[in-house]
């Protein structure tokens, strides 16, 4: 399929799918604002409910603090308490029977209540005049018919919300109501009730017309429902565990919670779920077409535009595809479009491809003379006097001795110098390293005798790592070439290799006179000005061969292990300590 043809199969899908989604937006949008303004509506409505119900109750407490606050309906209080406890003159009985029974009368009490009742543990009871039942009180009370003291006692002082009950107060007819109750603090000083039917709750007004509501106390028993067949009462549990302005769906019905933080009850108002209108679904479709048809118009012109641009572009494309290492700087661009950023383009390509062609040109020049050099001139150099001094030794024990240790001498002298000289390879195992060393290492114990002291101990895994060669052999000859030029004493080595989780090291340790402090400092800052050019590429490498052995085995390791080279020199307490290393990648 062609280029131009797929072009145009995209846009026209991208076309379709966004009139959909533009459609589906309009619709999504219109249907969530009305769901939200639905919402929100009934947490203003939950909200109201609650303020209204704690202004009846605030009311209601009011009461209780008006009858604690005046003292002669205090002592009154008192005194009927203590009838069981003392003798108390029946004159001082009804005296506080008829200030309480006067102060509850009172016509503030009368128009906030339905009625305000006093009771004690002494089965004492004084109601106040309710014209329902035409008197104050029933003759036959007796306070083990109140089953809410319990929770007033629980409250130890503080004014609690009871929930629907019936009046047990009223001599005929039992109207169902709920009331705010304290137990008075002190010895047998009972109880103080307000009640308010729960008819009188129809009055409360609700802000979203369409919402019923009802009204929970803190035990989750039902107090009011302003639509009694709304709900089933099964269902009251799982509305009360919801969560604070929370909106949830049930069954297509929204329910919203609000509970308050001073009396506990709570209320849940609930609507059935915003209905999607059918004109809501023609505006739909209307903008779905609309869509369609702007997007089918600036398909169009797109496509003509989107042929005349893509044309340099293609022909762009398939210059570059043709690119390679090996015609690099070479692939010229053909392109008829006169367009500045086209031809700005072009024109930058073929800049970058020559200037990238002759970049890597010059670095392979550069990286293979170098290395080569480097590399051939390490490998062939050989410290003449050692090969001097053994010489010597070689023939003063010949003419001395006449034994056959002057074969093995030259057999490891010929070893030495055949690994010493070899180019073809210019990497070795470590295993390789420690026999070149012990060949080394018995030529110099031929010469110096017991006063060479060498001990290695290399891990197996070690002995399979890669090493520039002559590493090893540049560390020990520094060893006895500097370590002991000023020294008589027993000359001490150890080299040990050790394989880790994260690294593998080898270490090489005397007991020479160490590196002065001057000396130290300079190859610490000539490895790091070799590291800095070698792996930030910031210069030539340009070294003394010969002028700094240890420095150069540093470059060489560099190049092998690159920011995974571990190298260190330092000073011990009494001779160097040289480290050789890789950290292993995980």
């Amino acid at each position: 399929m062609k280029y131009r043809t797929k072009l145009f199969l995209g846009y026209l899908i991208v076309a379709l799918l966004l009139s959909l989604a533009l459609g589906i937006v309009v619709y999504k949008i219109s249907l969530n604002y009305e769901t939200e303004q639905q919402e929100n509506s009934l947490v203003v409505s939950s909200e109201q409910l609650v303020l209204q119900m704690e202004d009846r109750l605030n009311r209601m407490d009011a009461i209780i603090y008006y009858i604690l606050s005046d003292q002669d309906m205090l002592d009154s209080i008192a005194t009927l308490g203590m009838v069981t406890e003392k003798y108390i003159p029946s004159s001082y009985i009804l005296n506080a029977k008829k200030t309480l029974y006067t102060g509850i009368n009172s016509d503030y009490i009368y128009n906030n209540s339905y009625r305000t009742v006093f009771y004690n543990q002494c089965n004492y009871a004084i109601s106040s005049y309710n014209i329902d039942d035409g008197n104050t009180m029933a003759p036959d009370f007796v306070i083990n018919q109140i089953k809410h003291n319990e929770k007033a006692d629980l409250a130890k002082g503080k004014t609690v919300m009871i929930g629907a009950h019936d009046d047990v107060f009223g001599r005929e007819n039992s109207v169902p109501v709920y009331s705010v109750m304290k137990a008075v603090q002190g010895f047998q000083m009972g109880y103080i009730e307000i009640e308010n039917t729960i008819d009188s709750l129809k009055s409360l007004d609700i802000a979203d017309a369409d919402a019923q509501f009802i009204i929970l106390t803190d035990d989750t028993y039902l107090l009011y429902s302003s639509d009694a067949d709304g709900l089933e009462k099964d269902n009251l549990c799982a509305l009360n565990n919801l969560n604070e302005n929370e909106i949830k769906n049930m069954n297509g019905t929204l329910f919203s919670k609000k509970t308050s933080s001073q009396y506990g009850f709570s209320v849940i108002t609930y609507v059935q779920e915003f209905n999607k209108s059918a004109g809501r679904l023609a505006l739909v479709v209307t903008a779905l077409t609309g869509g369609f048809l702007s997007f089918a118009l600036c398909f169009t012109l797109l496509m003509l535009f989107s042929y005349i641009l893509g044309k340099p572009i293609r022909e762009f494309r398939k210059t570059i595809e043709k690119t390679s290492l090996d015609n690099l700087g070479v692939q010229k661009i053909q392109t008829s479009s006169h367009l500045d950023e086209i031809k700005m383009l072009t024109d930058s390509y073929i800049s970058m491809t020559e200037k990238l062609n002759k970049a890597i040109k010059n670095e392979k020049r550069s990286l293979m003379l170098q290395m080569q050099a480097q590399f051939d001139t390490l490998q062939a150099q050989i410290n003449p006097h050692f090969l001097y001094n053994v010489l010597n030794t070689i023939s003063s024990r010949g003419i001395e001795d006449n034994d056959d240790m002057i074969c093995e001498m030259c057999g490891a002298l010929a070893s030495l110098v055949r690994y010493s000289t070899n180019n073809k390879e210019r990497y070795a195992h470590v295993s390789q390293e420690i026999q070149y060393l012990e060949n080394y290492l018995y030529l110099l114990k031929a010469r110096y005798g017991d006063k060479i002291l060498v001990h290695m101990d290399v891990d197996e895994d070690v002995q399979d790592q890669l090493l520039p060669k002559m590493t090893l052999h540049q560390f020990v000859e520094n060893v006895f070439a500097h370590g002991y030029s000023h020294s008589d004493r027993q000359m001490a080595v150890t080299l040990t290799g050790k394989m880790y989780e994260d690294r593998w090291e080898i270490c090489v340790r005397d007991n020479g006179e160490g590196i002065s402090e001057e000396r130290l400092k300079e190859i610490r800052e000539k490895a790091e000005e070799i590291r800095r050019k070698i792996l930030e590429n910031s210069g030539s490498l340009e070294m003394e061969i010969g002028g700094m052995g240890l420095i150069n085995t540093y470059a060489r390791c560099l190049l092998l292990y690159n920011e995974n080279l571990i190298f260190s020199v330092n000073n011990l307490s009494q001779g160097v300590e040289i480290k050789i290393g890789e950290m292993r990648r995980s």
